[in-house]
């Protein structure tokens, strides 16, 4: 069915959770996805590329999301306890990355890693071209649950909420996205935020 594997991950809920934010990632269904969790400090979770033989031809391209197992962010955030709608907005998130990737060339993917770690400006592009994928296969209320989540209820420095606030699409934007594509999806602002 799916090319997924699940490495350092025993929780059948964060799968699940996995599974159904990939789902109506139709595009991303013939590739290999590796979801591990394992030590990075930099970033709860991360989509990368596998640099591997199969890196040079994008319709064979794998894929990663890492999952970090790192005991100082793991005090603040634990994968297997956030609520469903918060992590399967993440995932959402980090497949919105995936997509992203899917049709550059090697030139490109090398570009936009340079881009992504030196330039603010291109982080900020990549991570809200990251939240418009996810709202655009149906996850708006999930981003902005998960967004809701890491500002106002866990207990993650200050320094990692700013981050998010200076890098990701706030919730409004979210909202006048939705609103601009007439979706269907009822999301109420003095709910989601009251």
């Amino acid at each position: 069915m799916y090319q997924l594997s699940f490495k350092n991950i025993s929780s059948t809920f964060v799968t699940n959770c996995f599974i159904r934010a990939f789902e109506p990632y139709k595009a991303l269904h013939h590739h290999e996805i590796v979801v591990q969790k394992r030590s990075i400090t930099s970033s709860t979770m991360r989509a990368q590329p596998i640099i591997d033989r199969f890196f040079w031809n994008k319709s064979k391209r794998r894929y990663k999301i890492e999952i970090s197992s790192h005991a100082k962010l793991e005090a603040h955030i634990r994968i297997d306890v956030l609520p469903e709608e918060v992590l399967i907005g993440w995932f959402a998130h980090e497949l919105g990355h995936i997509m992203d990737y899917l049709d550059r060339g090697v030139w490109s993917m090398i570009r936009f890693g340079i881009g992504y770690q030196n330039f603010n400006t291109f982080r900020i592009g990549a991570e809200r071209k990251a939240d418009i994928y996810a709202i655009e296969h149906g996850f708006a209320r999930h981003i902005l649950e998960t967004k809701k989540y890491i500002l106002e209820h866990s207990s993650l420095p200050d320094v990692y909420k700013s981050r998010i606030e200076r890098y990701y699409m706030s919730p409004k934007e979210v909202l006048l996205l939705v609103d601009q594509n007439n979706s269907d999806e009822d999301l109420d602002m003095d709910k989601l935020f009251g």
